[in-house]
């Protein structure tokens, strides 16, 4: 079942799908994009997955319909699906980038990736 709150501003998905995936979600990831609470970390991902394409944001359209947007010049990438649902929104980090002594833990966490910079890893993603 989705989650929808009151929003002061339009909204152009339907958000993430429940309150705790948009918990777990800022808290990981809220900081990426100042973000003072799950609401405004949701706000911000639901104008950069739904609203109109702003200029030098890379766009593609995964095989099962899933929308990806990276925007080279601030980092954020995020992901909804092809029914408006915010799956991820966060700014992806090469796991070059991550000190050699934290790489090992932070790869497999999950909290970077092994390509070389965030535009060959949104290429990737999109093939899938």
């Amino acid at each position: 079942m989705l989650w929808y709150h009151p929003a002061a501003m339009p909204r152009y998905t339907k958000g993430f799908v429940e309150v705790a995936e948009l918990r777990r979600h800022f808290s990981e990831h809220g900081n990426d994009f100042g973000a003072s609470n799950a609401t405004e970390y949701e706000e911000l991902a639901d104008a950069f997955l739904g609203g109109a394409k702003p200029g030098g944001v890379h766009e593609c359209t995964r095989k099962c319909g899933h929308i990806i947007r990276y925007d080279m010049n601030t980092q954020a990438y995020g992901i909804v699906d092809r029914d408006g649902v915010i799956l991820t929104y966060f700014k992806p980090v090469p796991c070059s980038e991550v000190p050699f002594f934290q790489r090992e833990a932070v790869r497999l966490s999950g909290r970077c990736h092994r390509y070389p910079n965030n535009l060959v890893y949104f290429g990737k993603e999109c093939e899938k």
